[in-house]
């Protein structure tokens, strides 16, 4: 058994996240990983193409959910064989909202790696996120957590670098907490085959799996793999309303929330009433003026604990 280990070389602790799978690989009877560094110009897909023509068992992802998004991408737009390949995850980027959705703490990179190489593969769906920019539909992009549309998209792009190099997801909080009182935007909505609705809201949510940093169940009826989007109108009027928001998230509360409204969808399409950055797993595309979202659903697969298939087991912040 072999693993190929793609690796974002940059991370401040990658050759710790290296270190960790070439023990774990010894220490379970598997050869030395296949090591494929990323680069600016090459994120991931030529890496993801050059494990499987290399017939390796698994492929570990080492860095950020950019990285992890563009793995799954290739394989799932691959498809056939490539589509069942186990995905293992080690946490070593920012954010890493897909490693906490699997209940993996950066803090203990061992047993990421452990799980990465021994965990029983479970289905994960793909979205496809494809953008409206200067009149011109750009390329579908792969999105495994959640497509950001609005001042949250906002906040990312106003994360300050030097704070995210520091404290790695507080950064977006700090950033988010100066968006939370800008004014609600104007879009138009469409779900599966329904008609476009008229919205105003200080952001719109389309989310494939349940958390967000801090822990955040944002999500709380999605599972791993599922075969629909929820889909989240955060329409705040009013300042107070935050709070109820954030009790909602961080404590799991289940009373509906006035500010928030919930839908499941396998296709949204979000008109903006003025050019926007939106999110796709924390990375930016600026100036969207439409926004395309559909779903693969279990299109890929990934190494996970049977523990966080349901949304009650808790990943660490």
């Amino acid at each position: 058994m072999r693993a190929a280990l793609i690796i974002n070389p940059s991370s401040r602790v990658a050759d710790a996240a290296l270190a960790e799978v070439t023990a774990a690989s010894e220490r379970h009877g598997w050869l030395a990983p296949l090591v494929l560094p990323t680069t600016i110009d090459q994120p991931g897909q030529r890496q993801t193409d050059q494990a499987l023509s290399a017939g390796v068992d698994r492929i570990v992802v080492a860095g950020g959910d950019g990285t992890a998004r563009r793995v799954a991408g290739v394989l799932a737009a691959t498809g056939g064989d490539a589509a069942m390949m186990p995905i293992g995850v080690m946490p070593i980027g920012s954010a890493n909202l897909v490693a906490r959705n699997l209940g993996l703490s950066p803090r203990h990179l061992d047993k990421a790696a452990d799980m990465a190489l021994l965990c029983q593969p479970q289905p994960l769906s793909v979205g496809w996120v494809r953008c409206l920019v200067d009149g011109a539909w750009l390329d579908e992009v792969p999105m495994l957590v959640v497509a950001g549309i609005g001042r949250d998209a906002q906040a990312i792009a106003n994360t300050r670098d030097w704070l995210k190099r520091r404290t790695g997801w507080l950064a977006y909080a700090e950033s988010g907490a100066r968006q939370a009182f800008r004014q609600t935007m104007s879009m138009t909505v469409s779900l599966d085959d329904g008609s476009a609705v008229g919205i105003e809201a200080w952001s719109v949510l389309v989310a494939a799996l349940p958390r967000l940093p801090m822990g955040i169940l944002a999500f709380p009826d999605l599972r791993l793999g599922d075969d629909a989007f929820q889909v989240l109108q955060v329409a705040l009027r009013h300042p107070l309303q935050w709070g109820a928001v954030a009790m909602k998230g961080l404590a799991h509360q289940q009373k509906p929330v006035e500010a928030l409204r919930y839908d499941r969808a396998q296709r949204v399409l979000v008109m903006l009433g003025e050019p926007s950055p939106i999110q796709v797993d924390g990375d930016l595309i600026p100036d969207v003026e439409q926004v395309s979202v559909r779903l693969q659903a279990g299109a890929v697969r990934v190494a996970s604990p049977v523990a966080v298939l349901t949304p009650d087991a808790t990943a660490q912040p």
